[in-house]
């Protein structure tokens, strides 16, 4: 997958999805789903969204938690098949673009958009000026066709960011996992920890939790793991491990079973299934044990039945 972040571009005949596209979320899904069937047309699929959250660069809070990170929605989109992702700048320059000359100097002359797909909700240019009518006023003019896809829906409203947001931060993973169409994951390097795992007959992998990521509660998870192309299961702590370590920075330590390979350095990805329990600071190392023997043996009652669906 191309990847573009400069503002400095020159595409042709491509078939471009709009949005901010946080979550990737089975609602964004129809819209990537549409410009790959652009491809039929001789079109190249991308991908058009931005650097950081607009609020963010707008009111330089750069302390905003997002779903995924940008290493995270790279490599959910090139799995996908996306041809080009760009994420543009979205400095206050661009900001103050009119509908009109983003449509004409961005999407037309730079992204070389011959088909546009949006949802019906797509806000652009300054103040969030842009909507559906701009798009479809220009369209014969620059030659491209304005696909408009309605939001997804289920018995509960829009399939939202906004919604997942709120299951993750109640820990809620399996309803979370159902808009994303995917489970939550954390991805990235496994680095030293302490070993403590080894000592207690319980190894754990250690990952850090990466800038700007929207975690669930701190507490222990039935978690997948994709490592080297393979998957695996295991039990996931993500926090501070409050009964051996003082420092009270996050972290994510992952119990993976039936697997004892050296993978330090190497980038895996921790699904989060199911939330087991809260973070607890036990009185001993040996309590500790005790729990996540626990904690192991509801795991793969859990994986069994999970396996089963």
């Amino acid at each position: 997958m191309e990847y573009i972040n400069s503002p400095d571009f020159k595409l042709e005949n491509t078939a471009i999805a709009l949005g901010k596209f946080e979550g990737l979320h089975r609602g964004h899904q129809l819209l990537l789903d549409e410009i790959q069937k652009q491809k039929n047309k001789g079109l190249k699929s991308a991908v058009f969204t931005f650097d950081m959250p607009p609020k963010s660069a707008l009111s330089g809070d750069r302390g905003y938690e997002q779903i995924y990170t940008k290493e995270e929605r790279k490599q959910i989109l090139a799995r996908r098949g996306i041809d080009i992702l760009i994420e543009h700048p979205f400095t206050k320059e661009f900001s103050s673009l009119s509908p009109e000359d983003f449509i004409r100097k961005v999407l037309v002359e730079k992204a070389g958009a011959k088909a546009v797909v949006v949802g019906t909700d797509f806000r652009f240019g300054k103040k969030r000026s842009g909507g559906i009518e701009h798009l479809k006023a220009l369209s014969k003019e620059l030659g491209y066709e304005l696909i408009v896809l309605h939001k997804l829906t289920d018995e509960e409203g829009d399939i939202s960011s906004t919604r997942i947001r709120e299951l993750i931060a109640s820990g809620d993973m399996e309803k979370a996992g159902e808009l994303l169409g995917r489970p939550c994951f954390l991805m990235g390097k496994v680095i030293h920890g302490k070993e403590l795992g080894r000592t207690i007959q319980i190894p754990t992998v250690n990952q850090k939790v990466p800038p700007n990521k929207l975690t669930p509660p701190n507490g222990v998870y039935v978690s997948r793991i994709r490592v080297r192309g393979k998957s695996y299961y295991g039990i996931t702590n993500i926090g501070v491990k409050p009964t051996v370590e003082n420092e009270h920075v996050k972290g994510i330590e992952t119990n993976i079973f039936d697997f004892n390979e050296n993978i330090y350095d190497e980038t895996i990805i921790v699904e989060l299934l199911h939330y087991k329990r809260p973070e607890q600071k036990f009185s001993s190392v040996e309590e500790l044990k005790n729990h996540m023997m626990d904690d192991i043996a509801f795991a793969k009652e859990y994986i069994r039945h999970f396996d089963e669906k």
